[in-house]
């Protein structure tokens, strides 16, 4: 499910109807009389990174699972899916800062060991900047990588310097982003007046859930937001996944995997 970062041609094979006239080594046909095309073999040494949000806002949700735990099982699949085809794979645990890092490696040990690593971090801080993730996996990672990037992505998106980190990383990696999601988190219920804590910065509020007016809106800027959200990753250049987390993530992961070019 993961692609090389390129293609080598070991030998050359006589050239069979079907085959991709681009392919035709044209020396080798000249030199022998009849037509001859490259054999391409992918290249195999790949890193898989991934980036796992950690913030406040993924460790709460309306549904039977967090979208912190939704994410842990993403982050699993994709770790066990590269240690299937023996590729690298390393982890950052990213809040406002960069809390946990794993170097990569291959192989199953080291899948479960980074898994470990993730699933038993207490995180340090609540707020979210991916920027800090970014910035160091440019840093730090000279060749080129398949990054997804698996958060809610509820930060400051409108921010330069996140479209600017984000290509960045597009023009230096693969990046999928696996924004985390929920139906009940777009909508307001109406349960009259409630006392709301963002629990990224502890700010409180006080909202009156019973006003139409205040439930439209919400749902009105949570729809704008993903839109906007949305917008940002097909400019910059990453594909993207929407997974709702009162669902079977694997599924959709399975399918986003399969179409991936």
């Amino acid at each position: 499910v993961f692609h090389g970062r390129g293609m080598e041609f070991p030998h050359v094979r006589a050239y069979q109807p079907g085959d991709d006239v681009r392919a035709i080594d044209w020396k080798v046909t000249a030199r022998r009389g009849t037509p001859y095309v490259r054999q391409f073999v992918e290249e195999r040494d790949l890193l898989v990174a991934l980036m796992v949000d950690v913030s406040g806002s993924g460790r709460l949700g309306p549904g039977h699972r967090s979208a912190g735990e939704v994410a842990h099982e993403v982050a699993a699949a994709l770790a066990f899916a590269a240690a299937r085809n023996n590729d690298r794979v390393m982890l950052l645990l990213v809040s406002d800062r960069v809390e946990r890092y794993v170097a990569p490696k291959a192989g199953r040990r080291h899948v479960i060991r980074l898994l470990e690593t993730m699933v038993s971090h207490r995180p340090r801080r609540s707020a979210t900047d991916l920027v800090a993730g970014l910035d160091h996996l440019l840093k730090y990672t000279p060749g080129r990588a398949n990054l997804f990037i698996i958060s809610d992505f509820l930060q400051d998106h409108r921010k330069p310097r996140f479209r600017e980190a984000l290509g960045r990383a597009c023009r230096k990696h693969d990046v999928a982003a696996i924004r985390l999601t929920s139906a009940a988190v777009a909508e307001l219920p109406n349960v009259g007046w409630v006392q709301i804590t963002d629990p990224e910065t502890g700010r409180r509020v006080t909202v009156d859930t019973g006003n139409a007016r205040v439930r439209a809106h919400y749902r009105h800027a949570m729809l704008c937001r993903g839109a906007e959200i949305e917008e940002l990753l097909t400019e910059v250049g990453a594909e993207s996944l929407v997974l709702d987390t009162d669902q079977d993530p694997l599924v959709p992961l399975a399918g986003f995997l399969r179409r991936k070019p």
